[in-house]
């Protein structure tokens, strides 16, 4: 079953399909995600070009167009940690494109697994009826499509040839777990306020975006502490 502030609902199978785990139980998701976040300026005035161009460079820029303008991407960093965000892309489009104008400005945040493939299949492997798609690491328009043919075979009972490639309970020695439970460690006794409700992790605050972080695991939660962004289901402790 699965409980919700509006009610239950009974199934067979369920799959958790809500950018980041929010069940804590099984899996261990908290210590094999984190979250990234990503910049975009919409530029009019600026070069035009086909295809899109991506840097090698994790800390790269990307190039699309789309219509009349050009999509910078660029500026990311771990959620609650410091980066370049749309500063880093406003300097590179005031060198480059100084005709420029700035027609839209977003953001996004992508849940990053261990080795860089999402977790696609049982949640774990004690929950044979509940299923998983996280972890698509920026790349969630063709992750996307390669979880929904593998979860519609898994719901089915239907063996799939990709299955054990997304398989969440592959292993788990990466560098990045260490990594991770530093971040959770160093953030879990840090003596500050206020606190995410997921998992205790102290907030930073987003300049940015004028938002609170959680470097931990990614919860976002706006100035008033209304919640914006999971794992966590509440809204932020002061």
């Amino acid at each position: 079953e699965a409980v919700t502030n509006g009610g239950t609902v009974s199934a067979k199978k369920i799959i958790i399909a809500t950018h980041f785990p929010m069940i804590n139980k099984h899996g261990g998701y908290f210590i094999k995600l984190y979250q990234h976040r990503s910049y975009v300026l919409a530029l009019k005035n600026a070069p035009s070009f086909d295809g899109m161009y991506l840097d090698e460079d994790e800390k790269g820029l990307s190039f699309r167009h789309y219509k009349d303008m050009l999509l910078l991407g660029g500026g990311s960093h771990r959620s609650g940690k410091q980066g370049g965000n749309w500063y880093e892309l406003e300097r590179f489009a005031r060198q480059h494109y100084p005709d420029a104008e700035i027609a839209a400005r977003w953001a996004t945040q992508d849940c990053m697994t261990l080795d860089h493939a999402p977790y696609i299949g049982q949640y774990a492997r004690n929950t044979p009826d509940l299923f998983v798609a996280t972890g698509f690491n920026k790349w969630g328009m063709t992750s996307s499509m390669v979880a929904a043919d593998i979860l519609t075979d898994l719901v089915q009972e239907k063996l799939n040839p990709y299955a054990n490639m997304f398989d969440p309970s592959r292993s788990i020695l990466h560098p990045q777990l260490f990594l991770n439970a530093a971040e959770s460690t160093i953030n879990l006794l840090t003596p500050t306020v206020p606190r995410c409700p997921h998992m205790g992790c102290a907030l930073k605050y987003n300049k940015a975006e004028h938002t609170w972080d959680c470097p931990c695991h990614g919860s976002r939660f706006a100035e008033d502490g209304t919640l914006i962004d999971n794992p966590a289901t509440d809204d932020k402790r002061m």
